[in-house]
């Protein structure tokens, strides 16, 4: 290390240890004890100086009276800028709600995008933290161990960090299965001569037969595997501890790429390798940038041994991930992290941090694409795509390019036809096929996995929406015009056009024709501002009327004065209960004992198996505006989550509808069903109440009940009137 470098890691210490001076740890020694070691296992990682000096300052500007200012003025800007990122993810919490926690876990994810040091530095105060926490409370310390294994022991493991990641496993196990670990630590040390012969014994066949193959300036290690992943796998497969046979790793490091595929053929030349455990991540590196070819074979004694051939630089990658590929320019020291970019899964979640406004669904990104273990699938040209576990053949559809995903009708995986919902399986072959006929349902949000598949199938169906609600605004508009003798078109083309589109504050005339249909804006009143309605002139026949010289008596309009009743004047008229049938749908009437006149939809089962004898033409009143409210039942299949029946009834609210029952209950499949009993003035009321409600996102599916099926229903997690 250069003098420079020293003198400003000493000079740090001394500025340090001067903040914490009065500060003690839960153990009772100096708190700068810590900072050291923090640096200590920071520059195990080979990571440059302003890192070193960074974490010996990690805690200053939180627990002392140092100021950012202070750090920039002794140490630079680059060293004030990693202790700034470091102070800012120790103020973050991960043990609240889970928007909380959403909303954390993205502050924290952008300050590891804009530099990565500050996670690595991070990840190596955690690590002292948890070797030191026996002087904490057990609850603390039972909520720090879960935190490290849900936040950032997956961290480390997609840095490529397998050093840190595997041990801050193992200390996690130790405090949250406390028993369970120490009856592995027990029944390891029991069979430590054992082991350590085992060892020594693989370790010597596979040096001396390397060397007869001609091969040189190799290294072999042997070790057990930790314990975590002992656990892992018994809970797995739901095996005892005397179940498992391969409890030790072996590594061969060899010169080339060249020598690892010889060498694994020297390994199967001798041992012979169990059927389904090969892997070669050279070839399809993990996402993290992990290579080496591991191999499971079983020895003439029928002892198994798991290999893993790599090359130095695969080793180097394996053990410090990112670090290993740290690059920084020698004169002025400034960090330059371009070989961090060839970590994909970072820009991908930087890029979803920018579009997924909901944090839940940034969550939930995080969770299946980052943490979720991976599964290849091949295309049949044989390029390979990684996915996570539980992956189904549409997400791959997706991965391949979003054009193939949004038209995939079925895939064949390994040469068969299957449904696009099917599960994946490492090794597989798809073959996507597409039509341009293809269109996504929101079905499909209900089995896809990845980020990508969700973000895209929803994005269509916004889009799909929008076109939608923007014919329907068109068409509400172009009535409202009509009405005040205009023509929607020459409206469109004119200056007034722009006026409308500042009155309903948006930024294109298209933009108001989807809020239109959207209802988020009024047809009616927004033209009333600048086009008032014309004042209604007298017609012949109301002057006729006026003056009383009208000689024919007009028909009488029935008790539902909606209603006229052919041939009948006054006549008692019911809307049957059934099917409630609304002003502007086909009805017919039968004459029923006592009760006058039952209308039915023309449609309704009821209607169809009355006596044919009992039926009369009735129709709906034309000439009458109807400012009546009539009551219907709807159905709404909608997404299981907080908040959907708020949303719903304001809809309802802002479109005129009058809300008299609403209940709601769970079905199979955690999607959630809403039954409504509203009043709306019209068929054409109802049609456009449905195709708003259909443009919300957690809304399935919207249809039109009978009211009498609707009130058997049983009741579910809520049940009363909403007003």
């Amino acid at each position: 290390m250069p003098t420079a470098d020293r003198d400003i890691i000493k000079e740090a210490y001394l500025y340090a240890a001067e903040c914490h001076i009065q500060q003690k740890r839960n153990s009772g020694e100096p708190y700068i004890c810590h900072p050291l070691a923090v640096a200590i296992i920071v520059s195990t990682l080979k990571l440059d100086t302003p890192s070193v000096v960074a974490a010996i300052l990690h805690d200053t500007v939180e627990d002392t009276p140092a100021t950012l200012e202070d750090i920039e003025k002794r140490f630079g800007f680059e060293v004030r800028e990693l202790v700034d990122g470091l102070t800012k993810i120790n103020k973050i919490q991960f043990r609240s709600n889970e928007e909380k926690l959403a909303e954390n876990f993205r502050k924290m994810i952008i300050a590891m995008a804009k530099d990565l040091r500050v996670i690595l530095i991070k990840l190596c105060d955690r690590l002292h933290n948890m070797r030191t926490m026996d002087d904490m409370p057990m609850d603390k310390r039972k909520r720090i161990a879960q935190e490290t294994l849900d936040i950032y022991a997956p961290l480390a493991n997609r840095l490529g960090i397998n050093g840190i990641k595997s041990e801050l496993e193992d200390l996690c196990l130790r405090v949250l299965k406390h028993e369970v670990y120490q009856e592995l630590r027990r029944k390891i040390a029991a069979k430590k001569s054992e082991r350590l012969a085992y060892i020594s014994d693989v370790k010597t066949v596979l040096e001396a037969e390397m060397t007869k193959y001609g091969f040189s300036d190799i290294q072999v290690y042997g070790r057990p595997k930790h314990f975590f992943s002992i656990y892992k796998k018994m809970i797995e497969r739901h095996l005892e501890f005397e179940d498992i046979h391969d409890l030790f790793a072996f590594r061969i490091i060899v010169k080339s790429i060249k020598d690892c595929y010889e060498a694994l053929g020297m390994v199967h030349a001798m041992w012979k390798p169990m059927p389904g455990r090969f892997k070669d991540y050279i070839a399809m590196p993990k996402a993290n940038l992990y290579q080496s070819l591991h191999t499971t074979v079983v020895r003439p004694n029928g002892e198994t041994a798991e290999i893993q051939i790599r090359t130095r630089e695969m080793h180097e990658t394996c053990e410090y991930g990112v670090a290993a590929h740290w690059t920084y320019k020698e004169r002025d020291r400034t960090a330059q992290p371009s070989d961090a970019q060839k970590f994909s899964w970072l820009r991908q979640i930087m890029q979803w941090q920018n579009e997924l406004t909901d944090p839940d669904e940034f969550l939930e990104a995080v969770k299946v694409d980052l943490f979720e273990e991976e599964l290849f699938v091949f295309t049949p040209k044989g390029d390979v795509f990684s996915l996570p576990q539980n992956a189904t053949a549409l997400d791959f559809a997706f991965s391949v390019h979003t054009n193939v995903g949004l038209k995939c009708i079925g895939v064949k995986i390994n040469g068969q036809m299957s449904p696009i919902k099917k599960k994946l399986n490492s090794g597989d072959m798809v073959e996507v096929l597409t039509s341009p006929h293809q269109k996504p349902s929101k079905d499909w949000l209900n089995f896809v996995i990845t980020s990508k598949a969700r973000n895209k199938i929803r994005s269509f169906l916004r889009s799909e929406q929008r076109e939608k609600s923007r014919k329907l605004g068109r068409e509400l508009l172009a009535q409202e015009c009509e009405k005040r003798h205009l023509r929607l078109d020459d409206l469109e083309k004119s200056g007034d056009a722009a006026k409308l589109v500042k009155l309903a504050r948006e930024s294109t005339f298209e933009d108001v024709l989807v809020a239109i249909g959207y209802g988020r804006v009024n047809a009616h009143e927004l033209l009333s501002k600048t086009f008032p309605m014309p004042e209604p002139k007298e017609t012949i026949q109301e002057q006729i009327q006026r003056q009383g010289l009208d000689q024919a008596r007009p028909e009488k309009k029935s008790t539902h004065s909606h209603i006229l009743v052919s041939g009948y004047g006054d006549v008692l008229v019911n809307l049957g209960k059934c099917c409630l049938p609304l002003p502007g749908e086909a009805i017919v009437g039968f004459i029923t004992r006592g009760r006058g006149v039952t209308v039915h939809r023309n449609t309704c089962p009821r209607a169809l198996d009355t006596d044919p004898a009992r039926k009369i033409p009735v129709e709906w009143a034309k000439l009458q505006i109807d400012e009546n409210y009539h009551r219907c039942a709807i159905s709404l299949k909608t997404q299981e989550k907080s908040g959907v029946l708020a949303e719903v009834t304001t809809m309802l609210s802002n479109n005129g509808v009058n809300v008299h029952k609403a209940e709601a209950k769970i079905e199979a499949g955690l999607t959630g069903l809403l039954d409504f009993e509203i009043g709306v003035k019209n068929l054409s009321h109802l049609e456009t109440v449905i195709t708003r409600l259909e443009s919300l996102p957690s809304v399935i599916s919207v249809q039109r009940k009978n009211l009498v099926k609707q009130r058997r229903l049983r009741r579910g997690r809520y049940s009363g009137g909403i007003s």
